[in-house]
């Protein structure tokens, strides 16, 4: 099944046939290459590319799969887009997302047990024991908070992911002769750019946290040592 692409106007829209429902409109010559080629040839690629992604990792075949996808709903707006690719890359992003809630929540978990069992260890010592304590505790807080933001926007992103995969389902359930599925490919592509961004931008963040949570370790135990050097002191 193939959406075509509703920011363009319906007399400027190639047609080609969708399993033998839709006729082709005359002048195919001027299409897009790819309205050149016949919905076989583009589900076999698609298959074939679909057996060549197994066993990838998540992050580089879902990049793979969106920036293909990406480059048709740019390169051919006056033609169309399978549903299944692009279902595909909404799917493959949604359960990246997933993978990514999931790292942070486990992070998340590791830096509030971490901060549970350090709240009080540190208590009427010397000012640089206090001081190096505050500043530990202030990392593990401020990497929770931030964490927290963060599944926040991916919890939001599979929302929109959701909702721009049932907007193509209802334009296919809604078509019917001569009224092909239309979506529009501005909407997607800034979806799908937004995604590859945030993407990058989870990594990145997830390395920060990783480091954040070791300095903060650093100072906990930097506190502890001024602690046990303090007692030392007063003891003699």
């Amino acid at each position: 099944m193939r959406l075509y692409n509703s920011d363009v106007e319906e007399a400027d829209r190639i047609y080609q046939e969708d399993l033998d429902i839709f006729e082709p409109l005359a002048g195919l010559a001027e299409a897009e290459s790819d309205a050149a080629e016949g919905d076989g040839a583009c589900k076999s690629f698609f298959d074939l590319r679909q057996r060549t992604l197994i066993g990838m990792d998540q992050m580089p075949a879902f990049k793979l799969v969106a920036l293909g996808l990406l480059r048709k709903l740019r390169s051919h707006l006056r033609g169309s887009v399978l549903y299944s690719e692009l279902e595909d890359a909404l799917g493959r992003y949604f359960r990246l997302l997933d993978s990514d809630m999931q790292r942070f929540a486990s992070l998340h978990e590791t830096l509030r047990d971490a901060a549970d069992k350090q709240e009080a260890t540190v208590r009427g010592v010397s000012a640089e024991a206090s001081s190096a304590h505050t500043a530990g505790m202030a990392l593990l807080h401020e990497g929770m908070r931030e964490i927290a933001v963060v599944l926040l926007a991916c919890g939001e992103m599979q929302r929109q992911s959701l909702d721009l995969k049932m907007a193509a389902q209802r334009s296919i359930a809604d078509s019917c002769e001569g009224f092909p599925p239309v979506a529009s490919f501005e909407k997607y592509a800034e979806f799908l750019d937004e995604a590859l961004s945030l993407s990058e931008q989870l990594r990145r963040k997830q390395q920060e946290l990783q480091q954040q949570r070791i300095r903060a370790m650093e100072k906990i135990t930097e506190a502890k040592l001024a602690s046990a050097q303090a007692g030392a002191t007063g003891g003699s």
